[in-house]
Formats: structure tokens, C-alpha cells, sequence
């Protein structure tokens, strides 16, 4: 009895490895991120800098703003951009907030500082939503092209 048990066990255990993974998702993955070389990177427009983003909505009001900072973030401070849709990330790829995201237009995504927008943005691109951008710096970074430049002295 011990010894089929151990037969049994050691079965399921060498077995485990090779199903492991999603073999479709790795193809898909794969096709996607084989695409992301070094020059791919280097003459990439993904990130988009905070002066010109501000430059950007100025001439294309269309441009669509998805803001995927958690609800406690953007309680703090919020985009005063009117074409901003607010998903945080941990919903963003829920099929009623996918609906939302029109393909059509230019989209930007921001987080805080772009760490969470960067894998937003390509999972975007993986789903088929081609004009994708990353604010650079994020909220951070438009905190800083927005502050003034000099202050009154009094």
C-alpha cells in the first residue's frame, strides 16, 4: 500500500512541472514580448513627458486619459483633465471597464510615478488597443510641469 502511494505521489509530483504554464498564454506572451528588442525600445513613443502631454491635450482634447491609481490615490489628488477615466489598475481588465476604453482615440495611461502604468499600457497594446502612451513621471511628474516656476516673495 505504501508503495503505491509513493508511486502514485511521485506521478502527480513529475507530472506537475510540464502543465505548470499556460502554453497558449506563452505563445501569445511570446509573439507580443519577442517583439520588444532594444530597438523596438529605442525608437518607441510609449513614454510620453509631462510638458508633452500638457502640450498634446492643448491641440487634441479627444486624447483620453486613463487614470489607474487606486480610489485612495486619486482622493488625494485627482486629474483635472476632463477625458479621464478613472479604473484602477486591479479593475482595468475587467470586460465592462475594457468596454469602456474607446479604441479609437489616443489613450495615456497614469499611475503615480509610471511603474504601474509601463505593464498597463503594453497588456493594452497586447489586447489590441494601438495608440497607447505612458505619462512619464505619472501624477508626479504633472505635479511638477504644473507647480509655478517662481514664487512671490512677501
Amino acid at each position: 500500500m505504501k508503495v503505491k502511494l509513493f508511486l502514485a505521489s511521485a506521478l502527480v509530483a513529475f507530472s506537475l512541472p510540464a502543465s505548470a504554464y499556460d502554453a497558449d498564454l506563452a505563445k501569445k506572451l511570446d509573439a507580443f514580448y519577442g517583439k520588444l528588442t532594444f530597438e523596438a525600445f529605442a525608437n518607441s513613443t510609449i513614454f510620453l513627458k509631462p510638458e508633452a502631454f500638457v502640450e498634446a491635450i492643448r491641440k487634441d482634447p479627444s486624447i483620453v486619459v486613463i487614470d489607474i491609481r487606486t480610489p485612495e490615490e486619486q482622493a488625494f489628488i485627482r486629474s483635472g483633465y476632463q477625458n479621464t477615466l478613472s479604473i484602477p489598475l486591479s479593475e482595468l481588465f475587467e470586460a465592462k471597464n475594457l468596454d469602456q476604453i474607446p479604441s479609437d482615440k489616443r489613450l495615456v495611461i497614469l499611475c503615480h510615478s509610471a511603474t504601474r502604468a509601463f505593464p498597463a499600457a503594453l497588456n493594452l497594446k497586447m489586447l489590441g488597443f494601438s495608440n497607447v502612451q505612458v505619462l512619464e513621471q505619472g501624477i508626479v511628474g504633472m505635479a511638477q510641469v504644473s507647480a509655478p516656476k517662481t514664487c512671490p516673495v512677501k
